[in-house]
C-alpha cells in the first residue's frame, strides 16, 4: 500500500497559495524602447519585529535595481532587505530544493521506495531508504514522487521579497515602482487616398506589444513617445517566459500633452494588459486631410522614380497633434469600391507643424537615366562635373518630377538647363515638368572644391 506524508505535494500535482498581497491602483506606463515603468500599491498586515513579505505577479524581466518602494503604517517601517526570485519552479528544481529530506517514489511496477533523496539526473535518483542501503531508481520507470509540505520558498511566479522591521504591529500600505523590460508600444496608421489622389483619410491605432512576463489588470495607461536616455544595463537579463500573441481592442481616443523633452499619451479609462497580448488602442479617429502625390527622383535613394504622399501636420490640415512613430500603410478605391493596397511606410515622431512624406512605392511608367557626361581634374582638390538627367513619361497625362541631388564640399552650379533650389548645404532640387508620353532633359554643371 502507498505510504504518504502529512500534508503532503504529489510532484505534478503541486498547488501554492495565491499572493496575500494583490496589487492595487496599478499604473503602467509604456515607453517606445521596449521597457515601461509599472507602479502598484500593496497592503500587508505587519508584526512587530522583523516580518517577511513578498510579491508575486510582478513582470519576468524586471530590472530589480529600479524598485522603489515606500512603507506606510502606524510606527516606524524600516525596508532591511529585497530580494528578487526568479528560479521558477519546475520538476528539477523542486527535487534540488528535497536533497536530503524524504521522498516516496512509485514505479510503473508497483514497487515503492521510501527514504532520504541523495541525488539525482535525468536518467536515475538515489534513494537511502529506511530498511537500509542506497537505491538507484531509473527515471523513467518513475510514476508518482510524493514530497512532505515544504519549507523551502518554492516559488511559481517570479517574486519580490522584502524584510522589514516595524515597531508595532500595523497594517501597511506599499507603493512600489520599477522598471521592466519586454513592453513597447508604436503607432499603427491607415490611410485611404481620395478621388484623382488627391487628399486622403487617415486614421490611427497605437499597438502595445507586452512581453514582459506579467498580465497588468485593469492598469491606468500612459505611453511616451521620445528617446529616453538609459545607461548600458550589465549582468544577467531575466528570462523570457514564451507564449502566444493575443489581439485585442479599445477603441477610445487618447490625451496627448508635451512632458519635459518628450510627448505624453494618455488612456482615459484603465484597461488591462494580458502578458503575450498586442492591444491596440484607438488615437486619431478617420479625419479627412489634405495630401500630394509627389514623384521624387533621388539616386541615392533608388534608381527608379518614387511616389510620395506628402501632407502638414497641423490644425488647419485637421491634424497638429504630435504624432508618434509607426507604420503608415495606404489603401486606394478601385472602381468597383473596393480597397486595395498600395503601399507602406514607416515615420519618425513627427511634431505639430511638420511635413510627413510616406513613400508607397516607384512610378511604373515614369523612368529615369542619370548620366555623368563630363568630369574634369581641374586640381588635386577642385572637380567640375556636368551632369544629365532625362526623365521619360508614358503616362496619358502630364507630370511634374522632383530631381534630388546631393553635392558635396564647396561648390557652385556653374550652368544648369532649369532652376534648382538650394534645400541644404548638400542637397539641391530641380522641379522638372513632364508632358504626357515626352520627356525632359535636364543637364548642369557643378564646381566642387573638396
Amino acid at each position: 500500500m502507498r505510504k504518504s506524508f502529512p500534508g503532503v505535494l504529489v510532484l505534478g500535482a503541486l498547488l501554492l497559495p495565491a499572493s496575500p498581497a494583490p496589487a492595487e491602483d496599478l499604473a503602467v506606463t509604456v515607453y517606445n524602447s521596449n521597457m515601461g515603468v509599472v507602479k502598484e500599491t500593496r497592503r500587508f498586515d505587519l508584526e512587530r519585529g522583523y516580518n517577511e513579505i513578498s510579491m508575486v505577479d510582478i513582470a519576468a524581466r524586471i530590472d530589480p535595481t529600479s524598485v522603489r518602494i515606500d512603507l506606510e503604517g502606524q510606527g516606524e517601517i524600516t525596508v532591511v532587505e529585497q530580494n528578487f526570485q526568479y528560479d521558477l519552479l519546475s520538476p528539477g528544481k523542486l527535487l534540488e530544493k528535497y536533497l536530503d529530506d524524504r521522498v516516496n517514489l512509485v514505479t510503473g511496477g508497483g514497487k515503492e521506495f521510501e527514504g532520504t533523496l541523495l541525488g539525482f539526473d535525468n536518467s536515475s535518483m538515489v534513494i537511502e531508504v529506511d530498511r537500509g542501503g542506497v537505491v538507484v531508481v531509473s527515471r523513467d520507470d518513475v510514476t508518482d514522487i510524493s514530497l512532505p509540505p515544504s519549507r523551502k520558498g518554492l516559488i511559481v511566479k517570479p517574486t519580490l521579497v522584502y524584510r522589514v522591521h516595524a515597531s508595532r504591529g500595523t497594517r501597511a500600505t506599499a507603493e512600489v515602482a520599477y522598471i521592466t523590460e519586454g513592453i513597447n508600444w508604436h503607432a499603427e496608421y491607415v490611410a485611404v487616398l481620395g478621388e484623382h489622389d488627391e487628399g486622403m483619410s487617415i486614421s490611427s491605432w497605437i499597438s502595445i506589444d507586452n512581453k514582459s512576463g506579467a498580465t497588468y489588470e485593469e492598469a491606468k495607461l500612459k505611453l511616451i513617445a521620445g528617446e529616453v536616455h538609459r545607461a548600458e544595463r550589465k549582468g544577467p537579463v531575466v528570462m523570457d517566459l514564451g507564449g502566444e500573441a493575443r489581439y485585442a481592442a479599445a477603441p477610445q481616443p487618447v490625451e496627448e500633452k508635451a512632458f519635459f523633452e518628450y510627448h505624453m499619451y494618455t488612456v482615459p479609462q484603465a484597461t488591462t494588459i494580458r502578458d503575450r497580448e498586442v492591444k491596440q488602442i484607438r488615437f486619431l479617429p478617420e479625419t479627412g486631410i489634405g495630401a500630394q502625390k509627389v514623384y521624387n527622383f533621388d539616386v541615392q535613394k533608388s534608381r527608379n522614380v518614387r511616389v510620395v504622399m506628402e501632407f502638414e501636420n497641423s490644425e488647419d490640415n485637421n491634424l497638429g497633434v504630435p504624432l508618434p512613430a509607426g507604420k503608415v500603410r495606404v489603401y486606394k478605391a478601385d472602381d468597383d469600391g473596393s480597397l486595395e493596397f498600395i503601399g507602406e511606410d514607416s515615420i519618425d515622431h513627427t511634431p505639430r507643424n511638420e511635413d510627413v512624406k510616406v513613400y508607397v512605392g516607384d512610378a511604373f511608367d515614369i523612368v529615369a537615366e542619370r548620366t555623368r557626361t563630363d568630369f574634369d581634374r581641374v586640381s588635386d582638390r577642385v572637380t567640375v562635373e556636368t551632369y544629365e538627367i532625362k526623365i521619360r513619361n508614358h503616362k496619358d497625362e502630364a507630370v511634374e518630377v522632383v530631381v534630388s541631388e546631393h553635392v558635396y564640399g564647396d561648390w557652385s552650379i556653374r550652368k544648369s538647363s532649369h532652376k534648382y533650389e538650394k534645400k541644404r548645404a548638400d542637397l539641391i532640387e530641380f522641379r522638372l515638368p513632364v508632358d504626357a508620353d515626352g520627356e525632359t532633359v535636364l543637364t548642369y554643371t557643378v564646381r566642387r572644391r573638396f
